[in-house]
C-alpha cells in the first residue's frame, strides 16, 4: 500500500482553470468504522487533470475548482482499504459524498455506487466528456455532437432545436458567445478545438438568460491534459469521398506557470449544406480556422486567460435545375453561381482570483465578438429561375439577393461565487452592447435592382443571484432570481424566478422538480425592407420582432442501476408568448426571424448510460417524444398574409415525434487506446407543412461507424489512424419540403473519411 500511496502522491496538481463559471467542487467526509478520520488521501482523476485533498481533523475534505466532466475518486491510507468511485460532476454544482474505509489484512480495492447526495447530477444535465468526442463517428460536428442529448433535434442544416424551439445559449470557457444571425450555415466553433461539452436542457440556474433558451450548451476548449512542460506539436491530415479533405495543426506548450494552445485547421468539400436534389448541385463549402488560447497562473489564487478565435467559412448554395423535381418546385438555371461567405470573430480576457480558502472566487471577463455573412448572389442568373405562383396556376420569376450583414458585440461578466458547508451563492452581472449593419440588393427580371440599408444599435444588460441550499444530505434546493433589460429595434424586460428542488430518495434514486421564467431579446435583425421593395408594403407602421417570454415546467429522477449503469427520465412543459420562429427568406435557403403569437411545448426525455468493469465496452442512448404547437402572428406580420388565426395551435415545422441517438463503443489493444464505435440517429420525420397542413415526412434512421486508435498523452512520437464512416446504408431522406417556409432538404448519403494524426 504505501507504494502505491508514494505513486499516487506523485502526481502535480494541474493549475486551475480560468473559466471559472464551468467548474464545480467536491466535498466530502471519510469515515472509518463510523469514526471521522484524519490524513487519509483523497485523489481525483478525470477530464486529463489531477487533484489532491488531506482530509482534517473531522474527517472532511474539499477539492475546489474542477472543470464539470466525469472523474475517478480514490480515497486511501496507509494500513486501510483504498475505495474507488466514479462520478459526474457538473458546471456550478458542489458534489457532497460519505466514504467508508475499513481496516484490513490485505490490500483491497473496493469499488462502489457513486451514492452522491440530492445535489448531485441534475437529471435535466448531459456531459459529453473528452473520450465520448473522441470516439464519435460524427465528432466533426459541434452541432451533431450536441445532437447526442437527449431534448435536442436536428433540423435544417443540422441545427439542433431544444424542447420544443430554437435557440441555444452558448458560452466557450465560462464566456457568453451570441449568435450573430439567423442564417449561419457554419458552427460556432471548431469541434477540433473543443475537449468537453456539458448541455443543460432544463433546471437551467438563473446566470442564464437574455437570448433564446431552449438548452445552454457549455463548451470547455482544449486543455493541455498531462503534457510536460515544453513545445508539443501535433499533426492531423485526413481524405475522404464527396471531395473531402482535411488538414490541422496543434501546438501545445507549458513554461512555467505559463499554458498555451494554438490550432489551424482547414477543410473542404463537394457537398456542403443540405440540398435539394439527391445528387448535389453546386454544393461546394471550405473552412479555415485559427484558435489561441493562453493561460497564466501568476499564483496559487489567481489566473488570467486570454482566448482568440478566427474563422472563414464559405458555401456554395446547392441549386435544383429540374423543373419536373417532384420534391422541390424552385428551378434555377444550370451554372447559377450564389455563394455564403461567414466570418466570425471572437476575443475574450478572463481574470479569477480565488478566496484563501479556494471556496469562491470573482472572475472578472470581457469580451468582443463579430459575425458578418455575405450572401453573393449571382444576380443575372437568379432572375431567370422559376418558383410556384403564390396567387394562382404558373410560375413566376425568382428574385435575386444581395446582402450583407455585420454585427459586433462587446461586453463584460462579472461573477462572484462562495460556498459553504450548506450554501453555494453566485450572483453576477452580464452587460453587452451590439451594433448591426446590413445592405440588400434585390433583382427582379425586366426592372431595375433596388437596394436598401440599415443600422441599429442594441444592448442588453442582466443581473442575477442564485443560490444551492443544502439543509441535509437528501435534500437540495436551487433558487434564485434574474432581470433581463434589451434594448434595440424593440425594448423590453422581465424578472425570472427559478427555483428547483432535488430529493434523494435514497441511494440509487434522485426525484427532481424545476419552475423557471426566461426572457429572450431578438436579434438586431430586420426584414421589413424586403417587404416594402418587393411587395408594396408601407414604411409604417413598423412591426418590428418583440422579446420571447417562457414559462417552463419539468419534473423527473434519476435511477442508479449499479456502479456501471444510470438512467434518467424526464417530463418538460414550456409555454411561451411571442415566439421567436424563422421562415424562408425569399427563394433563398435563408431564414428571416418572426414572432408566433403563442407557442406550446412538451415532451419526455430518456437517457441510459453505461459501461463494464473495465471501460471495455461503453454505450449511451437518448431518447425524445416531444410535440411543438404554435399559432398566431405577432411580429414582422409583413411577412405574412393579414389576420393569421391564434387557435387551434399547429405543428412547429420542427416538431418531431420521437427522435433517438445513441452509441456503443468496444475499446481495445495495448492500454485500450483503440476503438471501434457504432452510432446510430432515428426520427419520426417532420411535417410536410408549416402550421397549416397536415401530414409527416418518412421516418428515417441512419448508422454511422468509426474505428480508430487515441494518441497518447506525454513525450514521443506517436502516429495514429482513424476512420470514420457515416450514413453507412448510404439512406438518404428528405428533411424538409418546399412550402414557403422551407427549402428542400435532403439529407447527405454515405461519406468515408481516413484521419492520420503524429505528434512530433
Amino acid at each position: 500500500m504505501s507504494a502505491c500511496l508514494a505513486l499516487v502522491l506523485t502526481f502535480v496538481l494541474a493549475p486551475r482553470l480560468a473559466s471559472a463559471s464551468t467548474t464545480g467542487e467536491v466535498r466530502g467526509t471519510v469515515t472509518s468504522h463510523g469514526k471521522p478520520l484524519a490524513g487519509a488521501h483523497v485523489m481525483l482523476m478525470g477530464e486529463g487533470r489531477h487533484f489532491m485533498a488531506l482530509t482534517g481533523a473531522a474527517g472532511t475534505f474539499a477539492i475546489f475548482h474542477v472543470p464539470f466532466g466525469h472523474y475517478r475518486l480514490m480515497t486511501m491510507r496507509i494500513g486501510l482499504g483504498m475505495q474507488t468511485r466514479d462520478i459526474d460532476l457538473h458546471s456550478g454544482e458542489v458534489l457532497r459524498l460519505q466514504i467508508a474505509l475499513h481496516k484490513l489484512s490485505t490490500i483491497i480495492v473496493t469499488k462502489v455506487v457513486a451514492n452522491q447526495s440530492a445535489a448531485g447530477t441534475p437529471v435535466a444535465s448531459t456531459t459529453i466528456d473528452r473520450a465520448q468526442i473522441k470516439t464519435l463517428p460524427t465528432n466533426n460536428s459541434l452541432n451533431s455532437i450536441v445532437e447526442t442529448v437527449p431534448g435536442i433535434v436536428a433540423f435544417s442544416y443540422n441545427e439542433p432545436v431544444a424542447h420544443g424551439f430554437h435557440g441555444l445559449t452558448y458560452e466557450i470557457d465560462g464566456v457568453p458567445l451570441p449568435q450573430g444571425t439567423s442564417s449561419n450555415f457554419s458552427e460556432l466553433i471548431d469541434p477540433k478545438n473543443v475537449s468537453s461539452v456539458e448541455v443543460l436542457t432544463g433546471a437551467m440556474p438563473a446566470e442564464y438568460g437574455g437570448s433564446r433558451i431552449g438548452a445552454v450548451v457549455n463548451i470547455v476548449t482544449k486543455r493541455l491534459l498531462d503534457l510536460p512542460p515544453g513545445l508539443h506539436t501535433r499533426l492531423s491530415a485526413g481524405i475522404g469521398n464527396q471531395g473531402m479533405g482535411m488538414a490541422s495543426l496543434d501546438e501545445t506548450a507549458r513554461f512555467g506557470k505559463t499554458d498555451v494552445f494554438f490550432s489551424t485547421n482547414n477543410q473542404r468539400t463537394n457537398r456542403g449544406i443540405d440540398t435539394p436534389t439527391f445528387t448535389p448541385i453546386h454544393d461546394q463549402s471550405s473552412l479555415a480556422d485559427q484558435f489561441f488560447r493562453m493561460v497564466e497562473h501568476p499564483n496559487e489564487r489567481t489566473s488570467l486567460a486570454f482566448t482568440f478565435s478566427n474563422q472563414l467559412a464559405q458555401f456554395q448554395i446547392p441549386i435544383n435545375t429540374n423543373p419536373n423535381n417532384p420534391n422541390d418546385p424552385i428551378v434555377s438555371v444550370p451554372g447559377t453561381n450564389d455563394v455564403q461567405r461567414e466570418y466570425d470573430r471572437f476575443v475574450n480576457a478572463a481574470f479569477s482570483r480565488y478566496t484563501k480558502k479556494g471556496n469562491g472566487y470573482l472572475q472578472i471577463v470581457p469580451w468582443f465578438r463579430s459575425s458578418r455573412v455575405v450572401y453573393a448572389g449571382d444576380l443575372s442568373n437568379d432572375v431567370l429561375g422559376t418558383q410556384p405562383n403564390p396567387n394562382g396556376p404558373g410560375t413566376i420569376g425568382n428574385i435575386g439577393l444581395n446582402q450583407d450583414r455585420f454585427v459586433s458585440y462587446v461586453g463584460l461578466r462579472v461573477a462572484n461565487l462562495v460556498t459553504s458547508r450548506h450554501h453555494a451563492i453566485k450572483y453576477g452581472l452580464d452587460i453587452q452592447r451590439a451594433s448591426f449593419q446590413g445592405s440588400q440588393t434585390f433583382a427582379q427580371l425586366g426592372l431595375p435592382n433596388a437596394t436598401t440599408s440599415q443600422g441599429q444599435a442594441g444592448s442588453e444588460t442582466g443581473l442575477y443571484v442564485e443560490d444551492t441550499w443544502q439543509p441535509s444530505k437528501p435534500l437540495s434546493f436551487d433558487y434564485g432570481v434574474r432581470w433581463d433589460t434589451s434594448h434595440g429595434y424593440v425594448s423590453g424586460s422581465q424578472i425570472s424566478p427559478r427555483v428547483g428542488v432535488n430529493y434523494a430518495v435514497d441511494s440509487k434514486n434522485i426525484l427532481h422538480a424545476y419552475y423557471g421564467r426566461f426572457y429572450a431579446a431578438p436579434q438586431l435583425e430586420d426584414t421589413r425592407a424586403a417587404c416594402v421593395i418587393l411587395q408594396g408594403c408601407t414604411t409604417t407602421p413598423s412591426y418590428n420582432l418583440k422579446p420571447e417570454y417562457d414559462s417552463y415546467y419539468e419534473a423527473g429522477f434519476r435511477h442508479i442501476f449499479n456502479a456501471r449503469l444510470t438512467g434518467s427520465i424526464d417530463f418538460w412543459f414550456r409555454n411561451v408568448a411571442n415566439v421567436l420562429d424563422t421562415t424562408q427568406l425569399l427563394n433563398t435557403p435563408l431564414f428571416a426571424v418572426f414572432n408566433n403569437t403563442v407557442g406550446q411545448a412538451q415532451g419526455i426525455d430518456i437517457h441510459l448510460a453505461g459501461h463494464d468493469l473495465r471501460n471495455v465496452n461503453s454505450w449511451f442512448l437518448s431518447s425524445t417524444i416531444s410535440q411543438s404547437l404554435a399559432g398566431g402572428i405577432s411580429g414582422s406580420t409583413f411577412l405574412f398574409p393579414p389576420n393569421q388565426p391564434t387557435y387551434p395551435l399547429q405543428l412547429e415545422d420542427h416538431s418531431q415525434t420521437v427522435s433517438a441517438n445513441g452509441a456503443f463503443t468496444h475499446r481495445f489493444g495495448r492500454k485500450l487506446r483503440n476503438f471501434a464505435t457504432l452510432q446510430t440517429v432515428y426520427g419520426t420525420g417532420f411535417p410536410v407543412q408549416f402550421q397549416n397542413g397536415n401530414g409527416l415526412l418518412p421516418t428515417h434512421l441512419t448508422f454511422d461507424f468509426g474505428i480508430g486508435q487515441e494518441l497518447p498523452t506525454g513525450n514521443g512520437k506517436h502516429l495514429t489512424a482513424t476512420l470514420e464512416i457515416d450514413n453507412v446504408l448510404n439512406h438518404q431522406y428528405i428533411i424538409k419540403m418546399a412550402n414557403g417556409f422551407n427549402t428542400t432538404q435532403i439529407a447527405n448519403g454515405r461519406t468515408v473519411m481516413f484521419k492520420l494524426s503524429e505528434t512530433l
